[in-house]
């Protein structure tokens, strides 16, 4: 038994479930689903009103900019209001530093995380403790449509890591019954590790699996591809664009359905899956925009938002630089909810290793965890044995920056991957403009995202 993950178990319960206002804001969630479009309006205005409030009262960054503009706390009467802010943009929050942190918390007592890195490279977010239950309830409401208690144990594909990557025990897992969550090693992941990992699932009687489509895919053709049956509930993917034909394997290989779903570190948009397969913008989260990038379909947007509830590093609309497709159509799931047709996220391809593992885009996010002052980056593979990594770095990139970046290397990627670095001006953009963190040069690569 592992005592470590029992520990860190026990502490993740504590906070998310009983330290804060899950339970409250859980409740609160059920009915607020039900509400009209009228109620769930003046829901959001309620907390877009205390939001500007607080950041006037509190965020240099913000006061700054409403001074500047003439905006007070009390001009926002509507929701439309919010366009009297300017759309701020990842550059814009690492030019502000600590200004955009509230002088209300004390920056010690604040929890630090990183973005998931859609430009390619990670941004630091700092989150007071308040907002962890909160956060935890709004997650469980995907959860709850997916049809997953508090009671079934779910298996995770995500960036944790378990094991060291060079690691080749034969236990490449960790469970927790605290939270009743098995974590697998997806930095070990490739055909051979997904077999095991299926049994392994089977023996803890699994009910769902959460994790990126690239690595859910993977663990869904495996399975296919021997034989092996899993009986599932539900299927949880995110951080990584889901495209039908790994919608279409991982449904045939666990006969159940997909849920896929779309958020961020800023903690300012969540779209979910509801039991009727439709994407939804979860309203009480925060005030989505969706603002057109295609004059010729006005439907393709770009997500900007402000989040409701992270009080310490308020985000007032943030441009997400994701892309969504937009729906005129209802859902009749019944609740008066946006619907979305599709979301683009993070597109790239993945990379492989000589011994056979692969790693999707969200994964590889994760080497550039801690490493500060770098505004995007790309990572290539020109063989299966080496990748470069380039970087835009701000002018505070110092050498601590680039040693925290080949500490982080070392801590997720596996030896028999050779890395070098490449500094640039700019990185390469696609002929729609977006960036491929992720870019593979090998012959034969299938660029499935």
């Amino acid at each position: 038994m592992n005592l470590k993950v029992i520990s860190s178990g026990m502490l993740n319960l504590a906070v998310r479930r009983f330290a804060g206002p899950f339970w409250l804001r859980r409740k609160w969630l059920e009915k607020s689903q039900w509400l009209s479009d009228k109620q769930i309006r003046q829901i959001q205005l309620n907390l877009l009103q205390r939001l500007i409030r607080h950041c006037y009262d509190s965020v240099p960054y913000y006061r700054q900019i409403m001074d500047r503009l003439g905006i007070a706390p009390e001009d926002i009467k509507s929701l439309e209001d919010i366009n009297r802010f300017p759309i701020i943009s990842k550059r814009n929050v690492l030019g502000a530093g600590d200004s955009i942190l509230s002088k209300r918390y004390p920056k010690l007592l604040l929890r630090k995380a990183y973005t998931g890195g859609t430009t390619g490279t990670p941004m630091r977010i700092y989150r007071n403790l308040f907002s962890i239950g909160n956060e935890h309830a709004f997650v469980r409401r995907q959860w709850d449509w997916a049809n997953i208690g508090f009671n079934d144990r779910c298996a995770y594909l995500t960036g944790r890591l378990v094991v060291k990557p060079d690691q080749k025990a034969n236990k490449l897992y960790a469970y927790d019954p605290i939270m009743k969550e098995l974590i697998l090693s997806t930095y070990h992941l490739s055909s051979k590790s997904a077999k095991n990992f299926a049994m392994v699932m089977k023996k803890y009687r699994v009910k769902a699996v959460v994790g990126y489509p690239s690595a859910v895919y993977l663990l869904a053709r495996t399975c296919l591809d021997a034989g092996i049956e899993l009986e599932l509930k539900s299927t949880l993917t995110s951080s990584e664009t889901l495209t039908d034909s790994m919608r279409k394997t991982i449904v045939e290989a666990f006969n159940c359905k997909v849920f896929d779903f779309y958020g961020g570190a800023e903690r300012i948009c969540y779209i979910f899956t509801c039991e009727r397969g439709s994407y939804h913008i979860i309203p009480e989260y925060g005030l989505t925009e969706l603002i057109p990038v295609d004059s010729l379909n006005r439907n393709i947007c770009r997500i900007v938002s402000s989040g409701f509830w992270n009080y310490a590093m308020p985000f007032v609309r943030y441009d997400t630089g994701d892309i969504v497709v937009k729906s005129e159509e209802s859902c009749s799931c019944g609740r008066q909810f946006q619907v979305i047709k599709s979301i683009s996220g993070r597109q790239a391809d993945s990379i492989r290793t000589p011994s056979g593992r692969e790693f999707g885009a969200a994964i590889l996010t994760h080497l550039l965890y801690g490493t500060d002052h770098i505004l995007e980056s790309q990572i290539v593979q020109d063989t299966l044995g080496h990748i470069t990594i380039q970087y835009v770095p701000t002018e505070n990139f110092s050498v601590q920056d680039m040693n925290n970046f080949k500490s982080l290397i070392a801590k997720h990627l596996p030896g028999e991957l050779k890395v070098d670095f490449k500094k640039v001006k700019i990185v390469k953009k696609t002929d729609c403009g977006r960036l491929k963190p992720v870019l593979s040069k090998i012959e034969g690569q299938v660029d499935r995202l």
